[in-house]
Order: structure tokens, then sequence, then C-alpha cells
């Protein structure tokens, strides 16, 4: 079970129920050799899975954030967006005052 370390949920709800059952099996049946073996199966795939997913959101997350820096650093887009926004107050005034 060295796999579950530091492991407390998973981000899919049902791979917490399959955690759950078996915990709970091995609590009832804890002599009982291979008994949990097919829920320990589906946790070594709930486990890879959502190592998967966690990669993958880590992966969003550094490019959002290299985006960011990127845009925080240029100063031709900072002016881009200054401009932008000008453009947007001046339309939202122009609204109101219609």
């Amino acid at each position: 079970m060295s796999f579950l370390t530091g492991t407390h949920r998973f981000l899919d709800p049902k791979c917490n129920e399959i955690l759950d059952q078996f915990y709970e099996c091995i609590e009832k049946k804890s002599r009982a050799v291979g008994a949990c073996d097919g829920l320990l199966a589906q946790l070594y795939r709930c486990k890879k899975e959502d190592l998967e997913t966690h990669r993958q959101m880590n992966k969003v997350e550094s490019e959002n954030k290299r985006r960011e820096h990127t845009i925080s650093r240029d100063p031709i887009i900072q002016k881009k967006l200054e401009i932008l926004k000008r453009l947007q107050e001046k339309q939202a005034e122009q609204s109101k005052s219609s």
C-alpha cells in the first residue's frame, strides 16, 4: 500500500469511493489474502489517472504563468493592453450616457 502514502483523496469522486471500499475491505478481511486485490487494481488505475490529471493541470498552469510573465515583461503588449483598457472604458462611458 505504499503507493497510497500521502494520498488522502483523489480528484475523481469515484476513485475516492474505491479508496473507501478498499480500506473497508482491508479492515474486514485483513487475514484473507487476495480478498481486496480487485479494489487494489482499481486503485492503481485511479492513481495513474489522477497523476496524469495533475500533470495536465500543472502543465496548463505552467503555460499560463509563462504567458503572464511574458506579457508582463513585454512593453509593446503592455502598451496595447493600456490602449485596449482605455477603449473599453470609453465604450462603457458612451453606453452609460446613451
